[in-house]
């Protein structure tokens, strides 16, 4: 027996204390090593796999090296079609959920647009003195923009001046941030109806403008009326223009007796040719083509022709000339207040001849001359007051007697012709009112002027016969088929202008009925 103690005794050396520490460690490790044996065991018992390369097996990273050429081709089965889906099974199907799918709600931070400017016309009519610029500054237009606007639109009227009472529209803009100064948008003024010059706002800021012409066109319509007072001022009520009626009267006067055969309440029709804009602007009112007066017992129709190598004239609708060698009256009256004849002086108060016949009218209604002739006085002449007297033939005279006034270049010698203005209804003279005394003296004696048979001038004949009547069919058939001048372009409601307006004319003084001479 040894004296070395039993093992029990001795002291652990350095390698067993370690191999005591990693102990759990190496147990863990051969776990795994088993595991991962029995893995690749299963693998192998697998014919599918097992049939694969070892490429397909265990994968690795792509190299540079050729693939192997004995290797078999990889071939993967085809995927199988999917069936279509029908309409029944998309309506079967749940509804899609969308309310992720949301707008974004609009940024309240973002700055809010400024509100636009109100938008309105205006109408302003020029005064005495007036300018534009001045205008537009009475309506609180910045100087800087009136400035431009005016010098826009001198440029278009070069030396042309805006008559006084022209009207001017404009189209302004409120700005909120001062609302005491408008901007003018557009400017426009129409001094003739087929031109309109325009001045416009543009985006920058600045203005142009321009000059529109408008083709002028003529247009037939008529204008129906009924006689109250004159004829004349009936048709002028009516819608009719006074020289078209001025032309009416006159070429009735050679065969309508205005005292006996016109009445209230008479009917007419009158037939213009206006001249129109494109845009529907009336540039000329009217001239006379027709007319009808409805009397008692007949009508009268009057036709405007021109013959061949001749001056517009007026003719019945056979195509007789309606102009005679004198008028049956010098104007259109009222009406008679004295015939001819003998009968008690109103103012001397004894009986004598009444050498003429009296007619009642306004003062101031036109005297027209009976016939063509010469002056022979023209003045002052005692109880007649201011007097015309004419020599139409070496034995045929007519005089005018009373008058207020003696027409524009009448005086001794001057030669007039029939319906010319010799003299204006007055009370001058020995009168009780305003009216016209009317002589017609044959050989140097005073006749009857409302007896006398006068002499027509002529008629269409020849190659004008068939042009007229083929005219005064259209004519005829115009009178009742034509527009009507209010139909045919109705007036617009002017707009209310903020500068001075004018003031209403004055009604006439009712006329007085003359009593005597």
């Amino acid at each position: 027996m040894t004296d070395l103690p039993s093992p029990s005794d001795r002291p652990r050396s350095v390698r067993s204390a370690t191999f005591g520490l990693f102990r759990p460690v190496l147990f863990a490790i051969g776990v795994i090593g088993l595991a991962m044996g029995g893995l690749v065991l299963s693998h192998r018992s697998n014919p599918e796999i097992a049939s694969l390369p070892p490429a397909a097996k265990f994968p690795t990273a792509p190299t540079t090296a050729p693939p192997s050429v004995d290797a078999p081709p990889v071939i993967l089965a085809a995927p199988e079609p999917v069936p279509p889906i029908t309409a029944a099974e998309f309506s079967k199907a749940p509804p899609i959920d969308l309310r992720g799918f949301q707008m974004k709600p609009p940024d309240a931070s973002a700055e809010a647009e400024p509100p636009a400017g109100d938008i309105y016309e205006l109408t302003l009519r020029l005064e005495k003195g007036d300018t534009v610029e001045r205008m537009l500054a009475d309506v609180g237009v910045a100087e800087a923009d009136r400035r431009q606007v005016a010098d826009r639109l001198q440029s278009l009227l070069k030396r042309k001046r805006l008559a006084v009472g022209e009207t001017i529209e404009l189209t302004m803009q409120t700005i909120p941030e001062q609302p005491d100064a408008p901007r003018v948008l557009a400017l426009s003024v129409r001094p003739q109806p087929e031109r309109e010059y325009i001045v416009s706002r543009q985006d920058d800021g600045t203005y142009d403008a321009e000059e529109k012409i408008y083709k002028v066109s003529p247009r037939i319509v008529r204008v129906e009326g009924e006689r109250d007072g004159s004829l004349q001022q009936s048709g002028i009520k009516a819608g009719a223009p006074s020289a078209a009626m001025v032309d009416f009267v006159r070429a009735l006067s050679y065969d309508v007796d205005f005292q006996r055969e016109l009445k209230q309440g008479q009917k007419f029709t009158v037939l213009l040719e206006q001249l129109v804009t494109s845009d529907g602007k009336v540039t000329h009112p009217g001239r006379l083509l027709a007319g009808e007066l409805r009397l008692l017992k007949r009508t009268v129709t009057i036709i405007r022709y021109r013959p061949q190598g001749g001056a517009d004239g007026f003719f019945n609708p056979q195509g007789e000339s309606v102009v005679r060698s004198f008028l049956r009256t010098p104007m259109d009256a009222s009406r008679i207040t004295s015939r001819f004849g003998m009968r008690e002086h109103p103012i001397l108060g004894f009986s004598a001849l009444h050498a003429g016949v009296d007619f009642a009218a306004p003062p101031g209604t036109p005297i027209l001359a009976a016939g063509a002739g010469r002056v022979m006085s023209a003045g002052p002449n005692g109880g007649y007051g201011l007097y015309v007297k004419l020599q139409h033939t070496h034995d045929v005279a007519t005089a005018y007697a009373h008058m207020s006034r003696i027409g524009p270049g009448i005086k001794h010698g001057v030669v007039v012709r029939q319906g010319q203005v010799v003299g204006f209804v007055g009370s001058t003279g020995m009168s009780t009112g305003p009216h016209l005394h009317y002589e017609f003296l044959k050989g140097g004696k005073h006749v009857n002027p409302l007896t006398q048979k006068f002499a027509m001038r002529g008629t269409v004949g020849g190659k004008d016969a068939a042009r007229f009547h083929a005219l005064a069919k259209q004519y005829l058939a115009q009178l009742k088929s034509a527009p009507v001048a209010g139909d045919a372009a109705k007036p617009t409601e002017p707009k209310p202008a903020p500068k001075k307006t004018a003031q209403a004319p004055r009604q006439p003084a009712p006329s007085q009925v003359a009593k005597g001479d």
